[in-house]
């Protein structure tokens, strides 16, 4: 990760909502959604590069689902472009995470600011250049934020964290089953090595993203409403 020197200072983040709750149980799922103009030069391509491939994430060892991965709430994130009234040409944000929304801005600014800037950079009003810092930027997301009308999470009870852990346990059991099936050794040794790997500490789930690397060259779907038969907005 590339954080911020400033990261670890407390700061009230200029956000107007708390975004949609899920609870069940001691599960919490919290939600954000955003809006903000884009240039009308935005630079798509050189957005998705830096989504898609290692070489242009800061630093090139991570891609940007590990790195993401790494902030350990966030369990889903996606950008597309539309328009609105309020902007015509407008970069969307959607995601979704454990613990709260403070907390949520607080690791977002970990991203660092390269990374960030060439995300929101492409947005007019996004503070760049080098008096900018990582958390003016992440200021910025917080301000572009929408209200949520719907949420929807299959596993609201689950954090990242016991999903994998229920996984592991998964996979250990299942060979600990086929091994006894196959009478592998005698039945107490078996037991004993089974449970001697569930006390070991479980291996993270590999993390994905896909992105659009034609994104830049596509027309963003300018002809939904022709599709929905509605006539576009003077």
């Amino acid at each position: 990760m590339n954080p911020d020197k400033s990261a670890n200072s407390a700061v009230e983040w200029d956000l107007r909502h708390p975004g949609l709750i899920l609870k069940d149980g001691d599960g919490v799922v919290h939600e954000f959604t955003g809006m903000w103009p884009l240039k009308p030069d935005a630079d798509l391509v050189k957005f998705t590069n830096k989504l898609a491939f290692r070489e242009f994430w800061n630093p090139p060892e991570l891609t940007f689902a590990e790195a993401t991965t790494l902030l350990g709430l966030i369990r889903a994130a996606r950008w597309f472009v539309g328009t609105s009234t309020e902007f015509g040409s407008t970069l969307y944000f959607v995601t979704q995470f454990d613990s709260s929304l403070e907390k949520y801005f607080d690791d977002f600014v970990l991203n660092g600011k390269e990374n960030l800037e060439a995300i929101w950079g492409e947005c007019i009003g996004c503070p760049t250049g080098p008096e900018a810092t990582a958390r003016d930027i992440v200021q910025y997301i917080a301000r572009g934020q929408m209200k949520t009308l719907a949420l929807y999470d299959a596993f609201p009870s689950l954090s990242n964290s016991q999903i994998e852990k229920q996984a592991d346990v998964y996979a250990k059991t299942q060979k600990f089953q086929r091994a006894v099936a196959k009478r592998e050794g005698k039945l107490e040794d078996l037991v004993d090595s089974f449970l001697v790997e569930l006390a070991k500490p479980f291996d993270h789930v590999r993390s994905g993203a896909a992105i659009d690397t034609d994104a830049g060259k596509e027309p963003q779907f300018t002809n939904v409403p022709e599709r929905l038969g509605l006539k576009k907005a003077a």
